[in-house]
């Protein structure tokens, strides 16, 4: 098999989110609103519950028709449960998704050795990223965090093309900007639902990252608690691992 291109999942993958706290993000969220002089008087109680009630509406939209949803039409829809108007575009809410990222990138965290990983993996293939971020601005914020663009030749983002991983036009994207066949191509990521299925039924060849994150998302479990059950076709327990699982692959 003649392999010229890795394609990466972002989170749990590259970064790992398995110390974020997420009321800490949506407290960092509240108060920047707070700060703007929407909901002051709203406990933060009350702004949790609501939204975690209009991101698991959302989410079920999302999963059922892979269409991507703006992480700011979250807290616009949750500030309207409180009776305040704001596009999704305002300044505000903008402010605000900035405060909860900033709590997402102190949680979030990168092993030591993935940058000398992909210097490697360049000097091979073409690389690329295929990240499921339903803020893209947000997402090229944490890239930049890590400073991992540098080694991508091209960055999908959910949160512009609109689509979610596992539709297939998210992958095919990828492959048109690497221009590179499934066939040469190789998706390295930790969720069988989004990463592995999803590519696979376009083509590529997968690699599964058993990590601290895998360890967390009800897909990775197989059997009755998975309904997509795929098999990647090499299963690793952390990137490091990566350059040896690629070479055989590519020997196969």
């Amino acid at each position: 098999m003649h392999l010229k291109a890795v394609v990466f999942d972002m989170g749990d993958t590259l970064i790992l989110n398995d110390r974020w706290d997420y009321d800490n993000s949506l407290r960092r969220l509240l108060k920047s609103l707070q700060r703007d002089n929407v909901a002051v008087s709203v406990p933060f109680e009350d702004f949790r519950r609501v939204y975690f009630e209009v991101r698991d509406q959302l989410y079920e939209k999302s999963e059922s028709s892979l269409e991507e949803v703006d992480f700011r039409l979250r807290i616009a829809e949750t500030l309207k449960r409180f009776n305040y108007e704001l596009s999704h575009e305002s300044a505000i809410i903008n402010h605000a998704v900035e405060g909860f990222i900033d709590a997402f990138i102190e949680d979030s965290r990168m092993e030591d050795y993935v940058p000398f990983i992909l210097t490697g993996l360049r000097d091979k293939y073409k690389l690329g990223m295929v990240s499921n971020f339903a803020h893209a601005p947000s997402l090229w914020r944490i890239l930049r965090h890590f400073r991992l663009p540098r080694f991508f030749d091209v960055v999908v983002v959910s949160g512009e093309l609109g689509l979610r991983k596992p539709h297939p036009r998210i992958f095919e994207e990828a492959l048109k900007a690497l221009a590179v066949t499934a066939e040469e191509t190789v998706f390295v990521g930790d969720s069988l639902k989004a990463d592995i299925y999803g590519a696979k039924r376009v083509g590529l060849k997968t690699i599964l990252v058993e990590n601290v994150g895998l360890r967390k998302n009800p897909f990775a479990i197989a059997g009755e608690l998975d309904p997509f059950p795929v098999e990647p076709d090499s299963r690793i327990p952390c990137l490091a691992n990566l350059p040896a699982a690629l070479n055989a692959l590519q020997s196969s």
